[in-house]
């Protein structure tokens, strides 16, 4: 459960830091790791907006806080933390 449970959680973080340092979306990692993540995110889209910040006057790379990608993290740690204690009183 923790296996589980933990690459999620560092599937999210890789997002929310990719996301955050503006990475190229073109690149073959950060799609995988958005593809991957998308998912796991997805259910807590649109909870708040993402703010995004352009690096300059016509800027290509942009950086965005990604506040879908730091609730899902919250959301996914808890209910890791409680299924595993509901699995060790069974």
């Amino acid at each position: 459960m923790y296996v589980v449970f933990g690459i999620i959680e560092l599937l999210l973080i890789l997002r929310f830091v990719l996301l955050f340092i503006g990475a190229n979306a073109a690149n073959t990692f950060v799609t995988w790791v958005y593809t991957w993540s998308g998912p796991f995110a997805a259910p807590f889209a649109g909870i708040f907006g993402q703010h995004s910040v352009a690096a300059g006057q016509g800027a290509v790379v942009q950086s965005v806080f990604d506040w879908t990608s730091l609730v899902a993290l919250i959301a996914y740690a808890v209910i890791g933390a409680v299924l595993v204690r509901l699995l060790s009183h069974i």
